[in-house]
């Protein structure tokens, strides 16, 4: 089902590309109002520090169920190990190194409908408008689709996945409306997260996940 919504919703941001324009054109219309404003820094230094100290929380608390021989949240090696895997392959290989790195997208600050010098190009069109750190996919948007991941490892409820995806969709949001993605980064960026985090989650965790009456419910995040 992730793979149907990824095709459908790739194929129609590729076929209408006026659609990233059009929403990139909301936030530049006016004088462009929002790429200054002081929450939009804050929001995405605020993202990483959230993706670094979930990952140093998750590691502190292996080694503490190792060292005390508990588990607490149920966090094992297995999900340390997949979160690790979704952050390297995600956000690290397909998105910043496979996408960024080669489909060279101009932001939309930088191409002339919105006062700049580079031409347009809809996504997954490569390009020659920007030679590193470009517009497709979004490493921020990846970055806070991370929490997903977080949310499928540490918890069953569906409300702490909601929030999880609400964190993604914040991120993004700031950098839509700073000027520095269009709407297709980081919607490509969701399906890429969500999709790795799925199935290396079926793989890893969910195959090695004891059945829910022989859990020890020590994490309030992690009951059912």
């Amino acid at each position: 089902m992730l793979l149907a919504c990824f095709m459908v919703s790739s194929v129609l941001l590729f076929a209408f590309p006026a659609v990233d324009l059009a929403v990139s054109r909301v936030f530049f219309d006016q004088g462009f109002p929002w790429g200054n404003l002081w929450w939009q820094p804050l929001l995405r230094v605020a993202s990483v520090w959230l993706l670094c100290l979930s990952m140093i929380a998750v590691v502190g608390i292996y080694a503490f169920n190792l060292w005390t021989r508990k588990s607490h949240c149920q966090v094992n090696g297995r999900k340390v190990v997949y979160l690790f895997l979704v952050l390297i392959l995600g956000a690290g290989l397909i998105v910043n190194l496979g996408l960024k790195d080669h489909f060279g997208r101009a932001r939309p600050r930088d191409v002339a409908e919105f006062g700049g010098t580079k031409i347009f190009t809809p996504a997954f069109v490569v390009s020659q408008q920007c030679r590193d750190n470009c517009s497709f996919s979004s490493g921020e948007g990846a970055a806070g689709f991370f929490a997903p991941a977080l949310a499928l490892a540490l918890s069953r409820r569906r409300r702490i996945f909601a929030v999880a995806i609400g964190i993604g969709v914040v991120v993004s949001f700031a950098r839509v409306a700073a000027g520095a993605h269009f709407l297709s980064d980081v919607v490509v960026s969701f399906f890429v997260m969500l999709i790795v985090a799925d199935v290396l989650h079926h793989y890893l965790v969910r195959s090695d996940d004891p059945s829910p009456s022989k859990l020890t419910r020590t994490c309030p995040a992690g009951r059912s």
